[in-house]
């Protein structure tokens, strides 16, 4: 007697067994995927905020003040650091200008050009010397927005950030207080301030340094 194979395939109902059990297990994993690529976001922006401070504690190690937020020269230390300023994002570009000039024993970005981003497209007049480029970037975070980057001087001053990369929109930002008693942090040295993932400076996923005091 000869035997006849049959290949068997799946049937219609089978095919949706298969694809709401799909739908279900999507459903479950994706907060937990979310909550994943959140705490990667925000691991990668810390990361980023200790490398800035790292040049920054450097900058201030040889140069005896920190670096500038509006592409001025200290009175009373001029080095040279000239560009014009603009009215977006200035903080952190005068920030990356001043530590990527070389004669005052500058910081090499390049190794992090990912991190860099020109989200209001600003030219300067000449090269930022350690990264070879004349458009004034900026450092940004995880979800594309530019840090803001205050110097103690200027706490007074609002500054204006293109959140979310390019194409995004200019918010203004203040530098960050504490919340209980309203004294501005870091009140002798400086500010870096990412957004965080919601893309709003001074709401409660900002990552700070100095850090936010937590209850």
């Amino acid at each position: 007697m000869r035997q006849t194979s049959r290949q068997h395939g799946f049937t219609l109902v089978e095919l949706i067994v298969v694809i709401g059990i799909i739908s279900l297990l999507a459903v479950a994993l994706t907060p937990a995927i979310s909550r994943a690529i959140g705490a990667s976001d925000d691991g990668e922006t810390h990361a980023r905020l200790e490398r800035l401070k790292t040049a920054i504690s450097k900058f201030e190690g040889e140069n005896g003040f920190y670096p500038p937020d509006d592409f001025v020269d200290m009175q009373d230390a001029p080095i040279g650091v000239k560009a014009k300023t603009d009215s977006v994002n200035s903080g952190i570009e005068s920030l990356v200008m001043f530590l990527c000039w070389r004669h005052q024993g500058g910081t090499d970005l390049t190794e992090h050009e990912d991190w860099l981003s020109n989200t209001d497209g600003d030219m300067n007049t000449a090269a930022i010397p350690l990264l070879d480029r004349k458009d004034k970037v900026e450092v940004a975070d995880a979800w594309g927005t530019p840090f803001a980057y205050f110097h103690n001087r200027n706490y007074k001053k609002r500054q204006m950030v293109r959140r979310g990369g390019e194409g995004g929109d200019d918010v203004t930002v203040y530098a960050a207080k504490h919340p209980e008693t309203g004294k501005v942090l870091g009140k002798r040295s400086y500010q870096l301030i990412s957004a965080g993932a919601d893309l709003e400076f001074g709401t409660d996923d900002d990552i700070t340094h100095p850090a936010m005091p937590t209850n």
